[in-house]
């Protein structure tokens, strides 16, 4: 009797998702095992629990798990490459535009983030520095404004492109205004001025803004452009397109911006100068 109680229970409880396998706690009889045993939940334990290969069959049908089956059209013994290249078949194009699209917002945020290593250069008080850290609040906030960017759209733009588009072009208008801008809010005008670190975190706040706004719309286009298997790549796009744009727009930055760098490994010892190859003007 008690074998069948338990059969019963896992029979009632097989998962069918992947958060369902994740949250499976199979009941266990302790007593039939004479103590406490750890015990690891395998896929084909409703296989060996089940009455009948029929039931199986129908759990197998089930359309909330068929994206977590092995997909038939893969051949497992082929090279890891080639097997990747099968499962992200008909998808490749929209994780290298999600791979796009990351780049451009990590780029700004590389940009905010290389500032304040800009001010300590320029020897501004950690009390000034903290001033433009609220520039950092979009991403952070972005949770208050996400609902409207999922449900404020124009049916002839799309739900995504209707938030993406205007971001980019705000983006580019506000990087090209800092451009013209920022050697007289660094103090770099030449008359010895102290950076005005107000007027720029009111630039970069703005610009950290529609980068997260940007954000959102991105991740909401994701599970939709990506076919249910492929969906989880949406995260990786994220990982690895942020953090490719965060590193063009703050190491590489930094680098090419810092005299001693180019000096030392990109220019001769006769051309040495005490600047940088690029600064935030981009001269």
């Amino acid at each position: 009797m008690t074998s069948e109680r338990v059969r019963s229970r896992h029979k009632k409880r097989v998962p069918h998702t992947s958060e369902d396998v994740m949250a499976f706690e199979p009941d266990v009889d302790f007593s039939m095992a004479g103590g406490h045993f750890p015990r690891v939940y395998l896929p084909s334990d409703d296989r060996r629990i089940g009455d009948s290969d029929d039931d199986d069959n129908d759990n197998m049908d089930d359309p909330d798990i068929q994206h977590l089956l092995p997909d038939p059209n893969v051949d497992p013994n082929v090279n890891w490459f080639k097997r990747t290249h099968d499962t992200l078949k008909g998808d490749i194009s929209s994780i290298l535009l999600l791979l796009f699209l990351y780049l451009l917002q990590g780029v700004p945020l590389g940009l905010i983030g290389a500032i304040p290593l800009l001010l300590s250069g320029k020897h501004v008080s950690y009390g000034s520095q903290a001033i433009f850290s609220f520039a950092y609040w979009p991403f952070s906030m972005k949770l208050l404004w996400a609902p409207i960017v999922d449900s404020v759209y124009s049916k002839r733009l799309g739900r995504r492109k209707s938030w993406m588009v205007p971001c980019q072009y705000l983006i580019g208008a506000f990087m090209l205004f800092l451009s013209f801008k920022v050697n007289d809010i660094m103090g770099e005008n030449g008359e010895g001025g102290s950076p005005n670190v107000i007027f720029l975190m009111l630039i970069f706040l703005p610009l950290n803004f529609l980068a997260a706004t940007q954000d959102i719309a991105v991740d909401g286009w994701a599970l939709t452009m990506l076919s249910k298997k492929n969906v989880g790549y949406a995260s990786t796009c994220n990982a690895v397109g942020q953090t490719a744009g965060y590193f063009l727009g703050n190491v590489v930055f930094l680098a090419l911006e810092s005299p001693g760098f180019c000096n030392d490994f990109l220019r001769s010892k006769e051309n040495a100068k005490d600047y940088g190859m690029v600064d935030l003007a981009g001269n």
